[in-house]
């Protein structure tokens, strides 16, 4: 009688590799989702503006301040009006929005060199 090949039985059980990824998946998948869940249910802070001076440019019309609008809270900042005294000389721009956690930038411009002048925010809405 002819003797028949031996064949390889099919390995028990999973390779340990395959068991370490998927564990470091299941890892990475449940810490998103409490991420995610953690971000929903935490309270949002209300907009914390404020405005300094970065950089001024003298024109043939005056001097122009950059004032950049930080905005420290969760939540955006709509039609974000920012005032800049110098004097007796006031100036005045406004701002679309300033997302929360970020910044914008606008422009005011003096007669005489602004370095000095104090600049801050006088009001937004909700947008």
């Amino acid at each position: 009688m002819p003797r028949k090949p031996a064949s390889k039985a099919p390995p028990s059980g999973h390779p340990l590799l395959q068991w370490a990824m998927a564990a470091l998946g299941a890892v990475i998948t449940l810490t998103a989702i409490a991420i995610v869940v953690w971000e929903a249910v935490q309270p949002t802070a209300p907009p914390a503006l404020s405005a300094r001076i970065v950089a001024v440019q003298s024109t043939a019309a005056g001097h122009v301040a950059t004032v950049r609008v930080q905005n420290d809270g969760d939540e955006t900042a709509a039609a974000v009006d920012i005032e800049g005294v110098l004097g007796d000389q006031t100036t005045t721009a406004s701002l679309d929005y300033v997302p929360g956690h970020g910044h914008a930038k606008a422009y005011l411009r003096f007669d005489a060199d602004p370095r000095a002048a104090s600049v801050s925010v006088k009001g937004w809405s909700a947008p």
